[in-house]
């Protein structure tokens, strides 16, 4: 099964060609309602638990099984460029170390779908959340310490131990 991390656009046989934004929208319409029910029946924290084991457990083997070995860097570019496809987001690099990438979110179309929603919690439950698992599935580690979906005013990104991409 492919997840949304596997592409930047993924092919719908001969149909449209979607980014992450519109699926993550697409998801949405049936997500959002499933997990507010289960919530009803197991509790919050019993359904938010169950959802991220899910998701992130997909998320991470199948970045796990994308990366290859010392190119995690390429691999963290790459889902960069899949979060800002299709306008999404806007970014500022910051200096980094060799082994880090450092930069900020200063605009996410991701956060004010889900704050036009009313459920920017759950945006980041089924967003923000899984960033952590694709750094993990790239062998990298991801510090962050707010995010815009959270209120914040930008998302401060940290990732380190970041291979550098050989080139052969």
């Amino acid at each position: 099964m492919r997840c949304a991390a596997q592409s930047t656009v993924e092919e719908m046989g001969d149909g449209p060609k979607i980014t992450l934004l519109e699926r993550t929208k697409i998801q949405a319409e049936v997500l959002v309602p499933l997990i507010r029910a289960m919530e009803a029946e197991l509790g919050r924290e019993r359904t938010h638990h169950l959802v991220r084991d899910a998701l992130g457990g997909q998320i991470r083997e199948s970045v796990r099984a994308a990366t290859a070995p010392g190119q995690s860097r390429a691999t963290v570019e790459w889902a960069l460029r899949i979060s800002r496809a299709g306008d999404a987001q806007d970014h500022e690099r910051l200096d980094a170390a060799e082994d880090e990438i450092n930069l900020n979110v200063t605009r996410c179309a991701f956060a004010e779908f889900f704050q036009e929603l009313g459920e920017p919690e759950l945006g980041f439950l089924l967003v923000c959340s899984l960033d952590y698992d694709i750094a993990d599935g790239a062998g990298v580690a991801l510090e962050r310490s707010h995010t815009i979906m959270q209120g914040s005013d930008h998302c401060d990104f940290r990732f380190s131990n970041v291979s550098r991409t050989q080139h052969h």
